[in-house]
């Protein structure tokens, strides 16, 4: 009888922690994919008491799809047109119901993941100009340009630049002759304030922004059916959703419930009304009788110093982040670094085949050593350590072997000739020579790490990247400042607590005056 209670206390709590069990929430890195991520995310807090973790802003589609595939997060928002041809290299369906259905099949077959119905609105692309431009007066139509935009500026968001369904597909079936010197790829915020501001002519812009309608710009009919409908929807694991029933029935809610116009409205309170995206979708919720609360009506305009003292928290969250994150990479390089420069010193021959490696590491884009990480590791902490630990190792290991291979040999045969070991003569003799090179090396790289770990953020690191990235896709100053002044910050900081060391660590007769 015992026996049987134990095993029945030990099913119960084991079932209780399972319940209990955080769903990851990820989102690309614009604000209406963090919008709906956000409106899912409260949804399971605060009406199914399900605990999340949000992973937003992820740094683009095959960031936060890798992520899903690798079970790094539970959940994202994208739309059927992306997963047709940036995903599935597909092309030629533009009825909306048949692309739905392929992307179903598909991604079911190939990788266990479900699609939700349509959220309720289309997000497709829309090649824009600015309404009081007297050169695109009587213009409507994109095929009404065709052979006459080799002089206009014309700007892309990064993504759109590279898919499938992208620049190189749209210019070519609307025979647009841009000047390679004329197109420009930049983040999906600027773009609008650069048309704006009459920095370019045109950009291909996404149909639910509100700045389109704010900033006066006109969109151009796609009358050639370029784009697939791109329906908003929401992707998981089939296993999770069979796994836990309130996740299901939280993504059921959204399905259908919001419209295109109210897409338009919550992007704009984002994107130029500077409000947060919690705020805009939780008093979305609300209003559509989904949450029980109050409206927030806050104004969001406020000072810096202001918005610091808001964000304190949040602040202070993000600070300890970037610490951990920096400071593990470079405790772990300084650990191997160290043993390997030494090394390399006494096997020489070693040499010409591991400064070739640790140089080619060096030379790859960040962002792109951390996506080719997340089908190893995924996403978050563990891959940007990997990244930021690779990053490391040159200045640690060239700048210690430099400085042992600078000691003057006489130095070290005057050593021999008193008798000391060449474990002796390295302790302290060579290194303690050679300190001021391998600290110069040293704070090259914390320069380097603490600077490259913002964009730990993109892949659901956290850190001071996150509102760097946030307040980049939003034209928000204040958000891009609360991660870059105290980034900023740590660097100066951290580079001058290890100038001071030298005091400490350089013996007085070689320390430079």
């Amino acid at each position: 009888m015992k026996a049987i209670l134990f095993v029945s206390l030990l099913l119960s709590s084991l079932n209780f922690g399972h319940a209990k069990q955080p769903l990851v929430i990820g989102s690309k890195n614009f604000s209406e994919s963090i919008i709906i991520a956000q409106m899912l995310a409260i949804l399971l807090e605060e009406r199914f008491d399900v605990p999340v973790i949000r992973k937003f802003g992820l740094g683009g589609t095959k960031i936060a799809f890798d992520a899903l595939v690798n079970d790094a997060i539970h959940v994202y928002p994208d739309y059927t047109g992306t997963g047709y041809s940036m995903i599935l290299k597909m092309s030629g369906e533009k009825a909306p119901t048949k692309v739905h259905q392929v992307v179903s099949q598909e991604f079911k077959q190939r990788w266990g993941i479900s699609w939700s119905h349509s959220l309720g609105f289309d997000n497709t692309y829309a090649l824009v100009v600015r309404s009081d431009d007297e050169r695109f007066k009587g213009i409507h139509k994109i095929s009404q340009l065709s052979g006459k935009v080799s002089s206009f500026i014309y700007a892309g968001a990064y993504e759109f630049m590279e898919r499938k369904d992208g620049h190189d597909g749209f210019s070519k079936t609307y025979s647009l002759d841009f000047a390679p010197k004329n197109v420009i790829a930049m983040g999906a915020g600027l773009m609008y304030s650069a048309i704006r501001d009459e920095e370019v002519d045109m950009i291909v812009a996404y149909s639910t922004d509100g700045r389109i309608q704010a900033y006066d710009l006109k969109k151009l009919e796609d009358d050639l059916n370029y784009f697939p409908p791109y329906q908003a929807s929401i992707l998981a694991k089939e296993k999770t959703l069979a796994q836990f029933p309130k996740f299901k029935e939280a993504i059921g809610l959204l399905e259908g419930l919001i419209s295109e116009e109210e897409m338009i409205q919550m992007n704009d309170k984002v994107d130029r009304l500077k409000q947060e995206s919690f705020t805009v979708a939780r008093n979305f919720l609300i209003n559509k009788r989904l949450l029980l609360g109050k409206i927030n009506t806050a104004k969001a305009e406020i000072g810096f110093i202001n918005f610091i003292k808001l964000k304190k928290d949040y602040l202070f969250k993000i600070i300890t982040e970037h610490l951990i994150l920096t400071f593990s990479a470079l405790a772990l390089a300084i650990l191997i670094s160290l043993p390997v420069g030494i090394g390399l010193t006494r096997y020489q021959h070693l040499a010409k085949f591991v400064f070739p490696i640790v140089n080619t590491i060096q030379t790859i884009p960040s962002l792109a050593l951390l996506g080719f990480l997340i089908p190893f590791m995924g996403i978050g902490f563990t891959p940007a350590l990997v990244a930021l630990f690779l990053y490391s190792l040159l200045p640690l290991i060239r700048n210690t072997y430099t400085g042992i291979q600078g000691v003057d040999r006489t130095y070290i045969e005057v050593s021999k000739g008193i008798g000391l070991t060449n474990f002796q003569i390295l302790i302290h003799v060579e290194i303690p020579m050679a300190m001021p090179v391998i600290l110069a090396g040293l704070r090259t790289a914390v320069v380097i790490v603490i600077g490259t770990a913002t964009l730990a953020a993109l892949i659901g690191a956290g850190g001071l990247g996150d509102p760097i990235f946030r307040g980049v896709s939003t034209v928000n100053s204040n958000l891009i400042l609360l991660g870059a002044i105290p980034a900023a910050l740590l660097a100066i900081i951290a580079d001058k607590i290890i100038g001071i060391s030298e005091r400490f660590l350089v013996s007085k007769g070689i320390r430079p005056k």
